[in-house]
């Protein structure tokens, strides 16, 4: 085997310039690459292998035939092997399997991670596994042996399991390896009538839109970021009261208690500890009016993250206020673990139904409204149950924590559930994010739902950065914060003027120390974060990767909102097989918002991102590229712009908030305006 790639390496040396001059080429794109960075930015031999011979030959090779950046632009363009080019990637790929290449993943991360150095060149293996793939599907398509589709399509997989669990090891963006994980998405499952195709790929700094690519629909009507002219909001928020608030609490006047003012006293239900404190933060804080006060009297169901958020967790003092006696929490015992699912015996549908009733006994007397935001079948069989105003702040799938009996008996029940809900005129629902709007549009017939942006008001923080030469870097995907926070130490040189702030699940800083770094790396690992919306709301600059980077993280296995899998995926019996969007004339996309399996998929649907609709965020293609960005972006003027975006969708959402309030606890003279 060495013999033959000593051979192939002869034959091609005498085709070209020689390895001297190879040499002298590489080191001249290296310049340039450099060029574009800071002189404070390194290039990483790990990476590229570039201390290999045989695999920089071959990157080089595999180079000359990409097509360019621009050439590729927002469609895939079909990618053609040579024989020779292949050969040497059979090669390779055989010498790789003997070596061991399974083990040679633990290798690599060895290698990333400590001070050894180049034993795997983990980026050439994932290259020469797609050349072999794409060459055994180029030869099926002429041959039509069902083996050999079959077959590349199984090296396509070995290729993207090389790049660890949920692409923890995955940063060839940041080498010089022309083939990507995109394009491994591109062509998984791909069509025997197709050849193999080079993913659409982003220049690197280009801001880019997606909208070229597929036409994204407005936000639905009353949604924070919906065409609305802020005459409009300031007229709708003047009609409820708002201004006169606004004045008081201007000239520094205290609202006076009077015998005649109502008191509203109200629960919240739900598992996600931001999320719920987003509503109660909205409710409590915009909905009171001179004649009404709101008495939150705690939470039930939260048993996720008690440790950062204490105050979210007080479910037996929530139950004995709201008049439960000392019992345990009975959402929080019954729903279990926030990551874990139910036994199948403790949540079916008749035993979260009766569940609710019980509640619902201990709850009589003692609210006036409650809200809620997961899951979505204790919010609407408690709503059932007591028979109470709800204002629902969705912000995960409908199916998530389903019954258990759900595909068995209970289906119909639970969509049965949701359309007596929607026709409630005392129930109010938002979600939180643009792409779970359009999954219970595609789900359930009705309007779609308004999209309320989250304000993390709660924080009671802003951007003040006294750690200036830190930035945050989050990220809790498995193993990503280790994995993440290595790579970067491969591309700074002594002297780089930023360090690196590790933040994963188990940490708890403040929000003020947070508040307190230059900037903050995000690394998305689902469709909708409330820590976007955490760190957007303090303005915290925010730089996140560019969407092709992100496709792979914000789509996953084991997401929610972009799980890559089927689990959340149910549409209500009285709809089409299509979706409930489908023949209506509402909202028809080209793609469920579900599964997103495919790159096509994955690219339209991240559009409905927030990481996308929100304005100046900083968009990274490489870590040279974040690290480049860090030192030279006007991180001033981002905030200031980030401030005055937050200003704005406020009053919209504000408006949203109290015309809920006005809905579900009107005052005698209410009588809301016609949207």
């Amino acid at each position: 085997l060495l013999l033959l790639l000593l051979m192939l390496l002869q034959v091609w040396a005498a085709s070209s310039t020689g390895l001297s001059d190879l040499a002298k080429e590489e080191k001249a794109i290296a310049s340039v690459a450099s060029a574009a960075v800071s002189l404070l930015v390194a290039s990483d031999s790990l990476l590229d292998c570039s201390a290999d011979q045989t695999w920089t030959l071959f990157r080089l090779k595999l180079s000359e035939a990409a097509p360019g950046v621009l050439e590729r632009g927002s469609s895939p363009v079909p990618f053609m092997v040579e024989d020779s080019l292949a050969e040497l990637a059979y090669a390779l790929v055989d010498l790789v399997e003997q070596q061991g290449m399974m083990q040679s993943v633990e290798v690599f991360y060895q290698d990333l991670c400590s001070s050894k150095r180049e034993t795997f060149c983990l980026y050439g293996a994932v290259n020469a596994l797609f050349l072999v793939a794409a060459h055994l599907h180029q030869g099926a398509s002429l041959s039509k042996n069902e083996e050999d589709f079959r077959v590349a399509q199984e090296y396509l997989k070995t290729a993207k399991y090389l790049l660890g669990s949920q692409h923890s090891l995955d940063f060839m963006e940041s080498s010089a390896w022309p083939i990507h994980t995109s394009d491994l998405l591109q062509n998984t499952n791909r069509s025997k009538q197709l050849p193999f195709a080079w993913a659409p790929r982003v220049q690197a700094g280009v801001a880019t839109s997606h909208n070229d690519l597929m036409h994204v629909f407005d936000a639905p009507r009353g949604s924070t970021l919906a065409i609305t002219s802020l005459q409009q909001v300031a007229a709708h928020l003047a009609f409820l009261g708002h201004s006169q608030l606004v004045e008081e609490v201007g000239q520094g006047k205290k609202q006076k208690q009077n015998q005649g003012r109502e008191e509203a006293r109200f629960l919240a239900v739900g598992t996600h500890p931001t999320l719920t404190l987003e509503a109660v933060t909205m409710l409590k804080t915009f909905a009171v009016q001179p004649e009404l006060t709101m008495r939150f009297l705690g939470t039930l169901g939260i048993a996720y993250k008690c440790g950062v958020f204490p105050e979210m967790c007080q479910g037996g003092a929530a139950a004995d206020n709201a008049g439960a006696g000392d019992k345990a929490d009975p959402i929080a015992r019954l729903i279990g673990r926030f990551d874990a699912p139910p036994s199948y015996e403790s949540y079916s549908f008749a035993r979260i139904k009766s569940t609710m009733e019980e509640l619902a006994m201990e709850l009589r007397g003692k609210l006036e409204l409650f809200v809620c935001t997961s899951p979505f079948i204790i919010c609407a069989l408690l709503q059932q149950a007591t028979n109470l105003p709800m204002l629902g702040y969705l912000g995960l799938p409908l199916l998530w924590k389903r019954p258990t009996d759900y595909f068995e008996k209970a289906g119909e029940q639970f969509w049965g559930a949701l359309r007596e809900l929607r026709s409630k005129e005392h129930v109010v629902l938002f979600v939180n994010n643009p792409l779970l709007a359009e999954q219970i549009a595609f789900q359930s017939p009705g309007e779609v739902l308004p999209v309320i942006r989250p304000h993390a008001l709660f924080t009671n923080a802003s951007y003040a950065p006294s750690r200036r030469h830190e930035a945050m870097l989050v990220s809790r995907t498995k193993f990503m914060w280790v994995t993440f926070a290595c790579a970067i130490r491969h591309f700074t040189l002594e002297g780089y003027p930023i360090k690196f702030t590790v933040a994963n699940s188990d940490s708890k800083y403040s929000f003020q120390e947070m508040a307190a770094h230059l900037a903050v790396v995000l690394i998305p690992w689902e469709h909708a974060l409330m820590a976007f919306f955490e760190y957007y709301s303090m303005a915290v600059p925010t730089m996140m990767p560019e969407a092709h980077w992100a496709y792979r993280l914000a789509f996953d296995p084991e997401g929610n909102l972009g799980s890559t899998t089927s689990e959340y995926f149910g549409i209500d019996p009285t709809c089409p097989e299509q979706g409930c969007t489908a023949d209506d004339g509402r909202r028809h996309h080209p793609f469920p918002p579900f599964g997103f399996e495919s790159l096509e998929s994955r690219r339209y649907w991240y559009q409905y991102s927030s990481f996308e609709q929100f304005p100046h965020i900083i968009k990274f293609s490489s870590i040279p590229d974040l690290l480049n960005k860090l030192v030279t972006t006007d991180l001033r003027s981002t905030t200031a712009a980030m401030k005055a975006f937050n200003q704005e969708t406020l009053a919209r959402s504000v408006a949203a908030w109290r015309s809920a309030r006005a809905r579900l606890l009107p005052l005698q003279r209410e009588s809301l305006p016609l949207a």
